[in-house]
């Protein structure tokens, strides 16, 4: 696993092995979700469920100025910190539950949310509202939530609509933002 582009371009880093807990995401996902969004300098990015911190790890390469990554799992956790170390890069890792790190996080506003959880994780509802509970997407900030292609999300979830979905081999990108 390699970052695909931006300042660290090429830097390979380091990854858990894919399993039922984690599994990284693949460059031809990442660069497609990459090429649809901006990244700014002024850009605040949260990883949730980060695994080995991939996306996050890019959206530093590509000039994200503030990226908060957490996953529960202790070797995802140390995988992060690692690759941070490595990068010479100085960001916030929570290893904690997807619902409590969302609270922690309360007060803080972000431009997009990447949310890739295990294939089996099923409390859609429940990220959602944590989201929302803490106000921490921007106003026109951008959930974004891979998932399994055979996976079927509703269209809409509180305040939040789902305005793009594409499939890439396995795997299927939602995006969704704060209703008019």
């Amino acid at each position: 696993m390699r970052i695909i582009a931006g300042k660290y371009k090429r830097t390979p880093i380091k990854t858990l092995e894919g399993d039922d807990i984690t599994r990284p995401t693949k460059d031809m996902v990442k660069e497609a979700m990459f090429s649809s969004i901006q990244i700014y300098s002024d850009t605040r990015f949260l990883d949730l469920f980060s695994g080995s911190g991939s996306i996050g790890l890019e959206a530093i390469s590509r000039g994200a100025d503030e990226v908060v990554f957490n996953d529960l799992n202790i070797k995802a956790y140390k995988i992060i910190k690692e690759n941070l170390a490595h990068l010479k890069e100085d960001r916030l890792v929570y290893n904690l539950d997807y619902q409590d790190c969302l609270n922690k996080l309360n007060g803080k506003t972000f431009d997009y949310i990447f949310a890739d959880p295990p294939y089996k994780f099923n409390a859609y509802e429940d990220l959602f509202f944590y989201v929302n509970k803490n106000n921490l997407l921007d106003k026109d900030g951008i959930l974004i939530i891979e998932v399994r292609k055979d996976t079927i999300l509703k269209d809409e979830y509180l305040r939040y609509r789902l305005f793009k979905e594409k499939t890439y081999g396995i795997s299927k990108l939602m995006y969704y933002k704060l209703g008019d």
